[in-house]
């Protein structure tokens, strides 16, 4: 789910950049602390959000079709 079709990942991703930026500046909060809230905020909230709220159809539609098993036609 983690796709271009997602409109979620490229909000999340400035979030991100601007949590990580903000925890580096402003706190001292150690690398791996940083590293994590930049992968939940870029990695899992986009997924979790796109469940939650549908996301694009047009992923939907991709998935309806490897859902339904459509298969290829066969060769002459």
């Amino acid at each position: 789910m983690l796709s271009p079709g997602n409109p979620y990942v490229l909000p999340s991703t400035l979030v991100a950049a601007a949590a990580y930026l903000a925890a580096t500046f402003l706190t001292d909060a150690s690398v791996l602390v940083r590293i994590g809230v930049l992968v939940l905020l870029a990695g899992v909230v986009p997924v979790v959000l796109n469940r939650l709220l549908g996301g694009s159809t047009e992923a939907a539609t991709e998935d309806a079709a490897t859902e339904e098993g459509v298969e290829e036609p066969p060769e002459a």
